[in-house]
């Protein structure tokens, strides 16, 4: 019974305590579990804005090096170069965290410590002369700022007990680091860098590091270009607290404090402004933009433009661009979109690369590598530099004059425009559209029947960046690859057919490194050790525009001259304004450089032809040269040219037909003649040159001699011809005309079995129309004939 109430009084004693003990546990959890419940409520309703420590950077579009071309600032126009915490110099980390937070790996954001040393130092100023931040808090002020006061206080202190929670020490220093302000637009520890010491943030020395590391606290007050010795001393400071703490030697901290400070702030650097803006407006937004520009190359480009355009600007020649391409890769190493960026009055701020603008001539070597490649021609066949219509259109040579037969060599060299136009004929203008398209030039967006047989001549639109890759394509074999602009460490090569063969490229190059250079002496010799270029030039229609495109040493430089607002200038000339620009530029660019090996060698054969027809020799060609040709490709017919004709050996009067019946061959003779073709026949005899013909028939021949025989030029089947009422009839009479052979001494015209004209080839003829569908014939005086139809429609005045 005593031990009953013995237990029974202890367990009375024992009951109080236990409750008490239950109390203060309860009490102790509530204190630490109430501000931990209340910090996770407030961080779910107040969720950090976390999109505030990364703030749209400024974007530096850097060359092909990593040398800066161009910046441009985000919305807020704030200068910020964000940086990985690894690519800053361990020496400005090392002296941020001694001097702002010695503690900032080890406590929670918050450092209680620093409270309490910060509170007893304020206590006993009688005023704050300390913050107490951390890094951390330092942080959540800079992405929310809020105004000095122990709410703020406390609302950092909640911000950087939840970015701890949110990331890892680095990840904080790093925010911090390019966060920090740095004074006026400049913010973040890569801008600082650039603009007070124009260098990267890896390199910064322990004094750079010192001034940086105490700039943030007042960017104002310790301004080094506008207040130096407030810098200074705040400078100073920072090193004597690294001293006394032996994070360095205090005989480094002396040398730090003795280098000078920034002067003044770096400039931004303005290089190739055009390139740089179109490859900003491509890529978008990015903190850097790595390009395929070569600085050196552009200041290059740059200084050869600043040469040539005051003497361009005297003959009324307001602009400029260049475009240099790398013929193997097709990067853009060089761009120059106008003379001068800020020249307002000459429209500077067009990037002339990119505009469209009729190239003139500069699309015939195209032309003529695709003949090349479809087996057309050869450089030594003969094209006829004559005059020619095709329903209405009459090409003219720049010059105004007609060479006759010439080669394709000649022909492409001297940039000649009607066999250019006859060529595009055979070739055909859809075909020669459709290559065009294919190689990139899409600012042809109509049908080709929009542009003509003078698409040859400029008559639709390309930019000088895709005519400058088109040339690259011609010197690299006829390789397609599109311009680029981004530097990239692995290119898929495509898969596409090649524009051209590499031997059609060799051919077509070769004619074009023949062209006469305003480099050369008069003799037409050039110094030892110049490299060929394969050079063409263009003028534009209506004299606004000229070009210049050469290759050289696997280099593709374009030219282009000429006014942004499409100012017509009299004699513009590619050769004379635009080709000594484009030799100015490839001398400096090509001083230190050799030709590139070529991808293959061309599978170029030589062949025998005749001298005269430049087909497959016959028995009758007595005079042979043997040309270039592309085996396999290449397309010859036997001579036409050099015929054998049966003479009378008395009267030298041509026999054929029945009429050698019955005739002892002792009157037989024969004769090897020339035959030229009709319209070349025709165009020499209306100039004065005479013309070898053969013997005329016999009077015992009464049928139809053979051979060619005339050729309708106009009337043309093509053409729609129009009767006005109201207007005088001899004001709308149609020429009669038509190429005759050389043996053809008179034409006869009939419309619709009416004579309706007739006299010797080369006279002028008209023929009065009459509306409705008319058939009509010509027949030359030996009965060989040519037939088209056409129609003439029957308008009021009116429409």
């Amino acid at each position: 019974g005593g031990i009953r109430f013995l237990s029974f009084a202890l367990l009375r004693r024992t009951l109080p305590a236990m409750r008490r003990i239950r109390l203060v546990l309860a009490v102790t959890a509530a204190l630490v579990l109430l501000p931990v419940c209340a910090f996770y409520t407030l961080d779910a309703v107040f969720p950090f804005p976390v999109e505030r420590l990364r703030p749209e950077a400024a974007t530096v579009v850097a060359d092909r090096n990593g040398a800066a071309l161009r910046m441009f600032l985000p919305a807020d126009e704030t200068w910020r170069f964000p940086v990985a915490a690894v690519d800053v110099s361990p020496v400005f980390v090392k002296t941020l965290l001694a001097s702002e937070d010695r503690f900032f790996y080890d406590h929670p954001g918050v450092n209680p410590f620093s409270i309490v040393r910060a509170a007893y130092s304020n206590l006993r100023a009688g005023r704050v002369v300390s913050g107490a931040s951390t890094i951390t808090m330092q942080l959540a002020r800079l992405a929310e700022p809020k105004p000095r006061t122990l709410a703020g206080k406390c609302l950092e202190a909640f911000r950087a007990l939840q970015l701890e929670r949110l990331y890892d020490k680095d990840e904080l220093l790093e925010f911090y680091l390019n966060l920090a302000p740095y004074g006026g637009n400049i913010v973040g520890v890569g801008a600082a860098s650039y603009f007070y010491f124009n260098k990267t943030p890896d390199k910064l020395s322990l004094g750079d590091a010192a001034l940086l590391t105490a700039l943030p606290r007042s960017p104002v007050r310790y301004d080094p270009v506008r207040r130096p010795g407030a810098a200074r001393r705040a400078r100073n400071r920072v090193l004597d607290l690294l001293a006394a703490q032996g994070a360095v030697t205090a005989a480094d901290a002396k040398q730090a404090a003795g280098r000078p400070l920034p002067r003044q702030r770096t400039k931004p650097p303005f290089a190739a402004p055009h390139f740089c803006r179109m490859a900003r407006s491509l890529v978008g937004p990015k903190p850097v933009i790595r390009t395929t520009l070569d600085k050196d190359m552009q200041s290059a480009v740059d200084r050869a433009v600043s040469g040539r355009i005051r003497e361009l600007k005297n003959r009324g020649i307001g602009n400029a661009a260049v475009v240099v391409l790398d013929t193997v890769s097709r990067d853009i190493l060089a761009m120059a979109g106008s003379a001068g960026f800020f020249d307002d009055k000459e429209l500077g701020q067009i990037n002339g690369a990119l505009i469209r603008r009729s190239p003139g001539s500069t699309l015939k070597p195209l032309l003529y590598a695709q003949a090349f490649d479809l087996g057309l021609l050869v450089p030594e066949s003969i094209l006829l530099d004559i005059p020619t219509a095709f329903a209405g259109y009459a090409p003219k040579n720049y010059d105004g004059l007609f060479r006759g037969p010439v080669t394709a060599e000649q022909a492409l060299a001297s940039s000649l425009n009607v066999p250019a136009v006859r060529l595009l004929k055979r070739v055909g203008a859809a075909r020669f559209h459709n290559l065009l398209l294919r190689g990139g030039v899409d600012t042809l967006d109509k049908p080709a029947s929009h542009y003509g047989l003078a698409l040859a001549l400029g008559s639709g639109e390309v930019t000088l960046l895709t005519l400058t890759n088109l040339y690259a394509a011609l010197a690299s074999g006829g390789r397609l690859a599109q311009p680029q602009f981004l530097v990239k460490k692995i290119r898929a090569a495509p898969a596409r057919a090649p524009l051209f063969s590499p031997e059609a490229c060799a051919l077509t190059m070769d004619i074009l490194a023949k062209v006469p250079r305003p480099d050369l002496t008069r003799d037409g010799e050039a110094a030892a050790d110049a490299l060929p270029v394969a050079w063409k030039t263009g003028t534009s229609f209506g004299h606004r525009d000229a070009w210049a495109v050469g290759c050289c040493a696997g280099l593709a430089v374009g030219v282009w001259v000429g006014n942004m607002d499409g100012r017509a200038v009299k004699g513009i000339s590619g050769a004379e304004h635009a080709g000594p620009l484009l030799f100015d530029i490839l001398r400096v660019l090509t001083a230190s450089r050799s030709r590139p090996p070529a991808d293959q060698r061309p599978d170029i054969g030589e062949i025998e032809v005749c001298a005269v027809s430049r087909k497959l020799p016959g028995p009758h060609c007595k005079h042979r040269i043997r040309v270039k040709y592309i085996p396999g490709r290449s397309h010859f017919t036997a001579c036409d040219a050099h015929k054998q004709i049966l003479v009378d050996a008395k009267t030298g009067l041509r026999l054929y037909g029945q009429c050698l019946n019955g005739r002892p061959g002792g009157d037989i003779a024969t004769r090897v003649v020339t035959d030229y073709p009709a319209d070349l026949t025709a165009w020499r005899r209306s100039v004065g040159v005479p013309v070898e013909t053969p013997p005329p028939p016999s009077p015992d021949c009464a049928e139809v001699a053979g051979g060619q025989g005339p050729r309708i030029v106009s009337p043309s089947p093509d053409a729609h011809y129009r009767l006005l009422k109201n207007t005088p009839a001899e004001f709308q009479r149609i020429a009669l005309a038509a190429t005759a052979p050389a043996d053809a001494d008179m034409l006869y015209w009939f419309e619709d079995g009416r004579l309706a004209a007739q006299g010797p080839p080369g006279e002028k003829r008209f023929l009065d129309p009459r509306p409705g569908r008319r058939r009509l014939v010509v027949v030359d005086n030996l009965g060989r004939m040519d037939a088209v139809a056409f129609r003439v429609e029957e308008l009021s005045s009116s429409q």
